[in-house]
């Protein structure tokens, strides 16, 4: 397991930085591949995902996931993801 926890492989090269509610601006320091488990067990891999060790909270663009052909459902506090 990479820096991050979460990340199952990453590419260090600073991307640049994220800006933050807050206004302040983090940086990305690189990109890698996450893992994410499903409540059935199935797993499915979030990939290009940026690494940024200064935020807080992990974060899924839901753009990027509806850039990507998903669709989202967001129901009682629970998002379902399909592709």
């Amino acid at each position: 397991m990479f820096p991050g926890k979460m990340l199952n492989s990453l590419v260090v090269k600073e991307q640049g930085t994220v800006k933050m509610v807050d206004g302040s601006a983090c940086k990305v320091i690189g990109t890698g591949t996450v893992n994410i488990i499903g409540r059935d067990g199935t797993v499915s891999a979030l990939e290009a995902v940026w690494y940024v060790p200064e935020a807080r909270y992990n974060i899924i663009s839901i753009r990027v996931l509806d850039e990507e052909g998903c669709r989202i459902q967001v129901q009682q506090g629970v998002v379902t993801v399909n592709q």
